[in-house]
């Protein structure tokens, strides 16, 4: 399990993709929410908060898997990276709760015209949070020494080699 939460099993780690993954749901909540507050008139429900709600909640829920797989990768980080490793998923660990307190304050509003204010500002705050950690996360990550992880699949190998 831990070879394929650190992206072993596909080769690269997979924490940066699930972390551009949530960016781009971040960006898409903050566009529904601007195109809903810009529908001038709008008194029914508007398609574009349920949308941004929805989208509230898949983004907390890639933030989960995010929050996971850089807990998993924190072992394989060099001592000298220990920060950032801690301080990447403490903004996986805010990403989670912006975009859930969010999308629970959107939830009890979704016959609305438009976002809330709180919510809208929660997910912008999220969307900040999105942007520093895919940078961070795929700068952390992709500099993994490859080479080491080969070697100890083949290690892996040739004890299962050994056992048969």
């Amino acid at each position: 399990m831990r070879d394929l939460l650190e992206g072993r099993r596909f080769g690269f780690a997979l924490r940066p993709p699930l972390g551009n993954v949530a960016l781009g749901l971040g960006v898409a909540v903050t566009l529904l929410d601007l195109m809903a507050w810009i529908g001038l008139g709008s008194r029914d429900t508007n398609g574009f908060v349920v949308g941004a709600y929805w989208l509230c909640a898949a983004t907390a829920i890639l933030g989960i898997l995010a929050l996971v797989t850089a807990v998993a990768e924190m072992r394989d980080v060099p001592e000298e990276e220990r920060t950032l490793a801690r301080l990447d998923a403490g903004g996986a660990l805010a990403v989670i709760v912006l975009y859930a307190a969010s999308a629970a304050l959107r939830s009890t509003d979704l016959g609305a015209a438009g976002a809330a204010p709180l919510p809208f500002l929660m997910a912008i705050a999220g969307l900040l949070v999105l942007l520093v950690g895919s940078a961070m996360s795929s700068l952390l990550y992709a500099a993994r020494e490859w080479e080491e992880i080969e070697e100890l699949a083949r290690e892996t190998h040739r004890r299962r080699a050994a056992a048969r």
